[in-house]
């Protein structure tokens, strides 16, 4: 059950992702702050699933990109990101990460809350994106859970 619900989490973040990248594209005016929001999403992603994966980051945790080198950036962490939840089990939900954060601080945490906080991370941080289009003069882009599930997921 619980791998069903991170899959649609994940499913529902790669939607919201998809519709904020288009919206900083096609945008008339400067949205850098929009663009740096969503290029941190993207670059914590990557810190977590190399994490999880015990290899080292290749992405900043707030990596400067264009909107071009985001969607790029996207296409791959979108992959990533379907296969470690393609191969979830029950146990390995309960296994332990080890890890150090930023800092150098060292932890011991299960990968059931590794993937909860990865995958609602995004939603804070989509947020601040759409209220940086807004403060550019831009309508905020529809991000919610329930949306994604009237529009794809029914």
């Amino acid at each position: 059950m619980l791998i069903r619900y991170l899959e649609s989490l994940r499913a529902h973040g790669e939607w919201a992702d998809r519709r904020l990248h288009r919206a900083v594209q096609s945008a008339p005016t400067d949205v850098s702050v929009a663009l740096r929001e969503l290029a941190h999403i993207r670059g914590a992603q990557d810190i977590w699933i190399a994490r999880i994966e015990g290899r080292r980051p290749t992405v900043p945790v707030w990596p400067e990109w264009s909107a071009l080198e985001l969607e790029r950036a996207a296409v791959q962490l979108d992959a990533s990101m379907r296969a470690l939840i393609s191969r979830l089990t029950p146990e390995a939900l309960g296994q332990t990460v080890a890890y150090a954060t930023l800092a150098g601080v060292r932890f011991n945490t299960p990968l059931a809350d590794i993937l909860l906080h990865l995958l609602t991370h995004g939603q804070y941080h989509r947020g601040k994106a759409n209220v940086a289009l807004r403060s550019a003069g831009i309508e905020p882009v529809g991000v919610d859970y329930i949306l994604w599930q009237r529009e794809v997921a029914a």
